[in-house]
């Protein structure tokens, strides 16, 4: 029992401290984001025209929020191990700790940054529907759930371009190239060859559900038995002119395809992550 429990210590403890200290030196840049998206919601709120009702308010707001997700991913997970290439700390052996638990005891602690970052959003902007239209959304509840598995597909996504790639700056550039670029030119791609096929392999695509979830945000809404809402998921995009056949333009995934290839992704990117670490030497 006790050889047990020492070696769980050894596991573990080397984990936690490197936890704990990523926390104290990642402290300037959570106060930051947490000040950055308290006066986002903050300016949003003052500035939106009252008159829509809260479910557009919530929604409005949250779409732009799923930018602020991938930028602030960027911003803690880009440097997990390209901090380490640069500085070479592979090579310490005091304390004793391999780069495997280096990797998870500083990603974790981004992680729960991360966490902090969406949960105080979504504090914030409840409170803002409550000052201006006295009642909340509970659904709210759910985009955050799917918001956390995003961030965590997004971090995974970040952690295994940050392991190939041995420059910070870099990493995020590119990062925001496949985000913005890559996967809209894809998606466009299989718009063209079959309007029917929907592009559940985008992660902007994915993104659209944190804010879709909230009542209204699919046409022909309808609340059917206490299940969730969902209508059609999809516009027709017709041309000035009817020069042009309408194009389907595919507007979110249902919830159940979302977390599965949301799931997909993070096994995926850190089963490669894994494998880029074993090859590499830092």
């Amino acid at each position: 029992m006790y050889r047990k429990i020492e070696a769980k210590k050894k596991i573990f403890n080397p984990i936690l401290r490197t936890y704990f200290l990523e926390l104290r030196l990642r402290w300037r840049k959570v106060l930051f984001s947490s000040f950055s998206t308290v006066v986002f919601v903050l300016l949003f709120s003052s500035f939106y025209p009252y008159h829509f009702n809260k479910g557009e308010f919530y929604r409005d707001e949250i779409t732009y929020f799923k930018f602020f997700i991938l930028f602030v991913s960027c911003f803690f997970f880009s440097d997990i191990v390209c901090s380490e290439f640069t500085l070479k700390t592979g090579y310490i052996m005091f304390p004793k700790i391999n780069r495997y638990k280096l990797i998870v005891g500083k990603y974790i602690a981004n992680l729960s940054i991360i966490i902090f970052l969406l949960i105080l959003h979504y504090l914030t902007l409840n409170i803002s529907v409550m000052i201006i239209y006295e009642s909340v959304i509970l659904e709210w509840v759910i985009s955050l759930g799917i918001a956390i598995m995003y961030a965590i597909t997004l971090s995974a996504f970040i952690l295994l371009f940050s392991t190939i790639i041995p420059k910070v700056n870099l990493t995020i550039i590119l990062i925001i190239l496949i985000y913005f670029i890559g996967f809209t030119i894809l998606e466009q791609v299989f718009t063209a060859v079959n309007q029917e096929l929907e592009p559940i392999f985008s992660l902007n695509y994915i993104g659209n559900l944190i804010n879709h979830v909230v009542p209204g945000g699919l046409p022909n809404y309808q609340l059917y038995r206490g299940q969730l809402p969902w209508g059609q998921r999809w516009n027709w995009v017709y041309y000035a002119g009817d020069t042009l056949p309408p194009v389907k333009l595919w507007l979110t995934p249902t919830i159940e395809v979302a977390i599965l290839i949301m799931s997909f992704y993070i096994a995926l990117f850190f089963l490669l992550t894994f494998l880029v670490l074993k090859r590499k030497e830092f």
